[in-house]
């Protein structure tokens, strides 16, 4: 599985690796029960540290994205069953106003959020 990673970007490597495999699951490119590369074949491919994939795999299954099954590896997990709408429109709003301040310490403005937004949702639909 190739992951690019930017070393120079401040955003930790195993975020990087935790966020592209979210993405994946998201875009339908990692199935429930696909099994993810070992930590060590992950780490050989990404040039990192195993402990690096480990930290990324844990947080993971702390996510409930994936299944760390001892001595088998990684899966991908059944999407969760859905929150209640005012639970989940209140982690929206917090990932959202996340979002807007990050893209205002980069100097963007709340309409190149949502397009950006936009087009990563298309991204996502398209395999």
């Amino acid at each position: 599985m190739h992951i690019p990673l930017d070393h120079h970007s401040g955003e930790p490597i195993y975020r990087q690796i935790v966020e592209a495999i979210k993405f994946r699951i998201a875009s339908g490119q990692l199935a429930e029960g696909t099994q993810l590369p070992s930590i060590r074949e992950l780490a050989q491919t990404l040039v990192v540290n195993p402990r690096t994939v480990i930290k990324a795999y844990e947080e993971l299954q702390q996510d409930g994205v994936v299944s760390l099954q001892h001595g088998r590896g990684a899966f991908v997990t059944p999407p969760r069953s859905t929150l209640p709408v005012r639970e989940r429109n209140q982690k929206l709003q917090e990932l959202a106003r996340r979002l807007l301040a990050e893209a205002a310490c980069l100097g963007a403005t709340p309409d190149e959020v949502v397009e950006i937004l936009r087009q990563a949702a298309i991204e996502m639909e398209s395999p």
